[in-house]
């Protein structure tokens, strides 16, 4: 399991399907605040998605 630190402000996140078809879950800046999780697949990006976007995490997440 890997922890993945998230800024101050990080944003809504959504799901997307990279371009070998994973899918990740990312959020809607750029630059230094980007965050990019990569998923094993589907049902773990929609369940990472919602607890970021719900706020249930303390500045980091386990994935």
């Amino acid at each position: 399991m890997a922890k993945i630190r998230l800024p101050a402000d990080p944003g809504r996140f959504t799901i997307a399907k990279a371009s070998a078809g994973n899918y990740m879950v990312r959020n809607d800046r750029t630059g230094k605040n980007e965050v990019i999780i990569p998923c094993r697949d589907r049902n773990q990006a929609e369940d990472i998605c919602k607890r970021l976007n719900e706020g249930t995490h303390s500045g980091e997440i386990w994935v």
